[in-house]
């Protein structure tokens, strides 16, 4: 996930779930006969605004999208022009998540989960499960050997070979929708002083699950919002922000353990985000809306968007001064505000 987590999200199983059984989104216009994506190469970039994509992140350079009926798109050029690459069809994808420029994981409904060791360019399935009652939600992994994948009804996956098996983990008693999941603390640089991963999950009814050892062990935090948390974004200065349900957003900075409330007057549901490499932090979601924070996640301001109909699940580093959004209306350009929100409180 551009991760953020995340992909996100996006009410994911409230929403895209009815979306990848009857069609295109609410607003949207599926691609018509004429338009029928190529099993690969270039799409038209009216094409590409009229696809329904959810996830999306960077391996190396290039912008990896994942989306509706398993398609999965490229660019190379910060989002000015898409390819189809090559993936087996498929159900409606829900995340993507790169551990390097050549390795990346997709996750989607039916719970399948596709692998691609050549940047995007060719995706395999590695496990799917038809008979699921949900779809997996977020994917993450910790190296290019050590990954996990959640999802609605509690589905937890882990592998520790790159994915060539999987097992399945329950880690809560509940039956709740994991909704994210993002790395807190990452492992040390090779020759350093190894240090376990501290992870988070957020999800339905504000669950709040952190690992302080790459995922092995489990425990449930209080939780500051009873609504669900759809993704999670890390801070440059380590905090993390929370946000999900009605605009709700949460920020922490002691690792996940207590939570402040931030101020969002939109009050529209947040479905996803990232960091940029300046640091700025980026959510998107539904009625088009995008908010930006220069000061850690403390505060936000709404990014302005022609879009105010569509709705948005996850964000990237666009061209320079923009942010790429993704969602309903496929790839968007929209330029990151120069101004910067309030002074930190």
């Amino acid at each position: 996930m551009s991760k953020a987590g995340a992909a996100g999200r996006v009410l994911l199983f409230a929403l895209l779930a009815p979306l990848a059984a009857c069609g295109p989104a609410p607003g949207a216009r599926a691609p018509s006969e004429a338009e029928v994506l190529p099993a690969k190469g270039p799409l038209a970039n009216a094409t590409v605004k009229r696809l329904l994509l959810v996830d999306a992140a960077r391996a190396g350079q290039r912008i990896v999208a994942v989306g509706d009926q398993g398609w999965i798109v490229l660019s190379d050029d910060d989002g000015a022009s898409w390819r189809r690459a090559t993936a087996p069809e498929g159900p409606l994808l829900t995340a993507v998540d790169f551990v390097d420029a050549q390795h990346g994981w997709a996750v989607g409904h039916d719970e399948n989960i596709l692998a691609t060791s050549d940047g995007g360019e060719t995706w395999t399935k590695q496990f799917s499960l038809p008979s699921a009652p949900g779809p997996l939600l977020d994917v993450l992994f910790l190296d290019a050997r050590h990954g996990i994948a959640v999802g609605a009804y509690g589905a937890y996956y882990e592998t520790a070979d790159g994915g060539r098996t999987w097992a399945a983990r329950k880690i809560i008693p509940e039956d709740r929708h994991l909704n994210a999941i993002v790395c807190l603390l990452p492992s040390a640089s090779p020759g350093a002083q190894t240090v376990p991963p501290r992870l988070l999950i957020v999800g339905e009814a504000g669950t709040l699950l952190l690992s302080t050892d790459g995922g092995a062990h489990w425990t449930s935090e209080a939780s500051p919002y009873k609504g669900s948390l759809f993704g999670a974004v890390v801070a440059a200065d380590g905090s993390v922000i929370a946000f999900g349900l009605r605009g709700k957003i949460f920020r922490s900075g002691d690792g996940g353990l207590t939570w402040a409330a931030v101020d969002d007057a939109s009050h529209a549901t947040l479905m996803g985000g990232t960091r940029l490499p300046g640091g700025e932090i980026v959510l998107a979601g539904a009625a088009g809306t995008v908010l930006a924070s220069r000061d850690q996640g403390r505060t936000f301001a709404p990014v302005a968007s022609s879009e105010s109909a569509r709705l948005y699940s996850s964000a990237l580093e666009g061209p320079r001064g923009e942010i790429l959004v993704f969602g309903e209306a496929g790839a968007h350009a929209l330029p990151l505000p120069r101004t910067p929100p309030a002074a930190a409180r």
